[in-house]
């Protein structure tokens, strides 16, 4: 997850929303939750939040399943990473993030350029431990992520776990808004073009399509796909990402939970740049439909991935609002290379293994110094 974003969406997959009603025959099941409930609005000391108790319940069910990927959002969470994936920016620090099995805190992947986080000196490696001087270790992905994004304009104070260091850093971030492109291009000499996409949000596969068609990608001798820091999105908008350079056959396979059927999605066959040789970079904020379209590109020889290993999140996600204004995401499916790979709790190894200590040396990019000469043949 991006202090910004980022799963895959699955929502043409998910049944219809189910109605807020009680299922038949649970009354005998739910007994322990109203006595509970009962206990505590007949003893408690202090003043009750009813809201916050039904909140906490609904987080509780989701963390039961023990899938990092299957959460409860609150109304201003969800609110805000729904504009995030359509593209709209979002409020907080610009930083990659995932769950430290460890230590219970939250593990910085990597910091977005510009962004509060990594002008404030957060560093890939650091580990929240505490948010505003509160524990977070037991509290789940999104719970912490919901406590450091706010407003533009707030501040956080995050302590960060740092290898080396004995005693936690604190450091005071001044939360932003993170606009961020989502497609970026330049050209290197020789014929090498260069893609970056940030995220597979709603307009992705449209700004890519144009960025190719102003790279004139099918003819050059070779390009770059940076998918660096890219935590995921739309799960079509993938598709239609891999397609532009596949002309045909399987791009993913998913498969549901059990007694559900195998399903394959395809190329689209709206394929701009079926020819041009392809390197793509990656690391361990490449996660979701990063690595479902750098798997897919690997499988078919179309593509030499460079950098080091990928997140590894290959679950799908559907999303559904709540009556309240929150919602959840809930995992239905695990997806796979079109050879089988596996990809959840793996990831993806490059072909070529090139570490980057960007905060070390941030001027020169080794990973992309590597795929221009791959491209130019100089290996």
């Amino acid at each position: 997850m991006v202090f910004g974003a980022g799963f895959v969406v699955g929502n043409n997959h998910a049944p219809a929303l189910a109605q807020g009603t009680a299922p038949a025959n649970t009354d005998k099941l739910f007994e322990p939750f109203w006595q509970a409930w009962n206990l505590v609005h007949g003893q408690y000391v202090d003043p009750i939040d009813d809201d916050a108790l039904m909140q906490g319940a609904i987080t509780g069910m989701m963390s039961a399943l023990g899938d990092p990927h299957t959460a409860y959002m609150d109304p201003k969470l969800y609110n805000s990473l729904v504009k995030e994936l359509d593209g709209e920016g979002f409020e907080g620090i610009g930083a990659t993030v995932r769950k430290d099995t460890s230590t219970g805190g939250l593990k910085i992947i990597g910091t977005l350029p510009g962004s509060p986080a990594r002008e404030a000196g957060v560093r890939a490696g650091d580990i929240i431990m505490t948010v505003d001087d509160e524990d977070i270790t037991a509290q789940d992905e999104t719970q912490i992520v919901g406590k450091v994004r706010g407003p533009a304009g707030t501040t956080v104070t995050l302590g960060l776990l740092r290898t080396g260091t004995k005693n936690l850093i604190r450091l005071t971030i001044t939360r932003a808004r993170i606009d961020i492109p989502t497609v970026e291009t330049t050209m290197y000499q020789g014929g090498i073009g260069y893609i970056k996409l940030t995220q597979f949000t709603a307009s992705a596969g449209q700004e890519f399509a144009n960025a190719l068609r102003k790279l004139n990608a099918n003819k050059l001798k070779g390009l770059i796909f940076d998918l660096r820091d890219n935590p995921g999105g739309g799960l079509l908008t993938a598709v239609d990402i891999a397609s532009e350079f596949l002309k045909a056959g399987p791009i993913v396979i998913e498969r549901g939970k059990p007694g559900t059927e195998q399903t394959i999605l395809s190329s689209t066959g709206k394929t701009l740049a079926p020819d041009v040789p392809l390197v793509i970079l990656v690391n361990a904020g490449s996660a979701s439909a990063s690595e479902l379209v750098s798997g897919a590109l690997h499988d078919r020889g179309r593509a030499i991935l460079v950098g080091i290993k990928t997140y590894g999140k290959g679950s799908v996600q559907a999303w559904e609002g709540l009556i309240n204004g929150g919602g959840v995401r809930i995992t239905i499916a695990h997806f796979f290379t079109p050879t089988g790979r596996v990809i959840n709790e793996v990831g993806l190894t490059p072909d070529v293994i090139i570490d980057w200590d960007q905060a070390a040396n941030p001027d020169f990019d080794p990973q992309l110094a590597e795929a221009i000469l791959i491209l130019r043949g100089e290996l």
